[in-house]
């Protein structure tokens, strides 16, 4: 499907208690909660979801860079503070989600509005933070200040929940989208309960480049609206605060009811080809985490109607994942290959793990079904990609190298791939190797591709490992769940790394490094390779008590 949620709901142990999985959920929960359950949602192939986890609270447009979230069900003091009276109260809860629509997305409206928001829980967007909370008490939360509530005419617990910072002047508030947004006004709603109150008669709008708007503020319970030029930022936030202080010169109480922040969320095109470095064995020893994915690691490959490449200098294979849904996607040469069409000088291969699908040749059609295969020789210069269902769209991965002559198209589907099983149930390696493009089953250039499934129970792919200093390759993790990870061992066999890898996420494996992993349970994995030789078995083989 376009867009599956994987809905659960987890106790303090981690032990599912309800679950339910969809395009679209609006499901009852009967039960009451406990301390420590919490909702988790996991997403395929969407940044964005829209929830509502009780129909006593508003709902969200969340942005999940992770594509994952969690909400820890809030208990007292924090539920009578923050939320309705009966808000995850009782033994019957309705919880929605779905995925909104781009329209939903991207209008121009409150985009700092989050009720599911959660205190110090910094992974999920907007999401409120300040640099004081008075003691910690939840009825001060930051999270209160973006979850619609306006109500302001008194102070502590629900609807007159609000921020604070208790009697200080060095307060700041802010509110972050985890992405760049347009913002053009601000409203905010300062809490209201004279005489207890004071309020803030000047403040600051502070943006991610530095920019600054200045806000002259009164003593109201009406929302003040600010108006500004608009601007890109990741974060709104609202500092300078100057307190009008009592008569004898002295602090009072001054507090947030709401920020509502207005703009959109501008959409990702994924636009050009990134291109990687050939990275030395040597200096591979030294980096961090964050540099081997920086070098090595390519996720976002399947989003929709985009094209992803990725171009390595290790061989010059380019990577590449598309996911047609609305219409057709074209394979085109950017100025990274200086040629008047992609395939110019190049060949490429092609595996569909989607759903059905049809890549269209200078005007010929070939129907692409699930696991299907196709090589694409070089001089061809019109190559398009299309689904034939948007709610089941294909996902064409592909790899691309530079070939020195022209072979004709093959098309592979499975159970005309050359099937070579391997491994043992007693080495958690039993597993059926797919060649797609191979020299027993076609003529290619120098690329070689093919699909390798593991049986249930095995979860090691190539171990004992090994090099093949004559080609690179690319592995493509795939059938994995979103609970599921495979270690991917890479580097040389005395200076091992890993890197984790998740669902549809490529790696690419340098000819001096090894290339291996193990999973939390079984997953399949596609395989390219390029360099001097097509040889299968050319392998410079490695005991496994000579790793390091």
């Amino acid at each position: 499907m376009i867009f599956i949620i994987n809905l659960k709901l987890l106790n303090a142990s981690g032990e599912c208690k309800f679950k339910a999985y969809g395009e679209e959920i609006d499901e009852r929960y009967n039960g009451e909660y406990e301390p420590g359950d919490r909702w988790r949602i996991d997403t395929d192939y969407t940044d964005f979801v829209k929830i509502r986890l009780d129909e006593h609270i508003g709902e969200s447009i969340i942005y999940l860079p992770d594509k994952t979230f969690e909400f820890r069900i809030p208990f007292d003091p924090e539920r009578k503070s923050c939320y309705a009276p009966e808000a995850f109260w009782g033994d019957s809860h309705r919880i929605v989600c779905s995925e909104p629509t781009e329209a939903e997305i991207y209008a121009t409206r409150e985009i700092s509005l989050n009720p599911h928001d959660r205190h110090n829980v910094h992974k999920y967007f907007p999401h409120a933070v300040a640099n004081f909370v008075t003691r910690e008490n939840p009825c001060f939360f930051e999270r209160n200040a973006i979850d619609g509530v306006t109500d302001n005419e008194g102070h502590g617990k629900y609807p007159f929940h609000s921020w604070g910072g208790g009697l200080r002047e060095d307060l700041e508030f802010e509110v972050r989208f985890g992405m760049d947004v347009n913002v053009e006004r601000v409203t905010l709603f300062l809490r209201a309960d004279f005489p207890h109150d004071t309020y803030w008669k000047e403040a600051e709008l502070e943006f991610s480049d530095g920019s600054r708007v200045h806000l002259d503020l009164l003593g109201t319970k009406e929302g003040q609206t600010f108006e500004f030029e608009p601007r890109v930022t990741k974060f709104v936030k609202l500092t300078g605060l100057k307190q009008q202080r009592l008569e004898d010169g002295s602090l009072s109480f001054a507090a947030l009811s709401q920020m509502q922040v207005y703009g959109n969320y501008i959409k990702k095109e994924i636009e050009g080809m990134e291109v990687r470095d050939a990275s030395n064995a040597k200096d591979v020893r030294y980096y961090t985490t964050d540099r081997l994915r920086e070098e090595f690691h390519i996720a976002n490959l399947f989003t929709k109607d985009n094209i992803r490449m990725v171009y390595s200098h290790t061989d010059r294979i380019i990577v590449i994942g598309m996911m047609p849904v609305m219409g057709k996607l074209r394979l085109q040469a950017g100025k990274e290959l200086a040629a008047e069409y992609f395939l110019e000088r190049r060949e490429l291969g092609c595996i569909n793990i989607g759903g059905a699908g049809v890549i269209e040749v200078d005007g010929v059609e070939y129907d692409m079904n699930p696991r299907d295969g196709i090589y694409i020789g070089r001089g061809h210069r019109d190559v398009t990609f299309r689904s034939l269902d948007p709610k089941a769209p294909a996902k064409f991965y592909m790899t691309s190298c530079p070939a020195h002559t022209e072979y004709p198209i093959a098309k592979i589907d499975i159970t005309k791939a050359r099937k070579v099983p391997c491994g043992s149930v007693e080495d958690c390696n039993k597993r059926v190797i797919n060649q797609y493009i191979h020299p027993e089953v076609m003529k290619s250039c120098q690329l070689a591709m093919g699909l390798t499934e593991l049986e249930v129970g095995s979860n090691w792919n190539t171990m004992p490992c090994h090099t093949h200093d004559r080609r690179m390759e690319v592995y493509l993790y795939l059938d994995m769940g979103p609970d599921d990870a495979v270690f991917h061992m890479m580097g040389e066999p005395k200076e091992t790394r890993h890197i984790v890898m998740h669902n549809e996420e490529a790696v690419i494996s340098p000819s001096w490094s090894i290339h291996s992993g193990v999973g939390t349970k079984n997953y399949s994995f596609i395989w390219a390779m390029c360099g001097e030789n097509q040889e299968f078995t050319d392998m410079d083989h490695i005991e496994t008590k000579e790793l390091r």
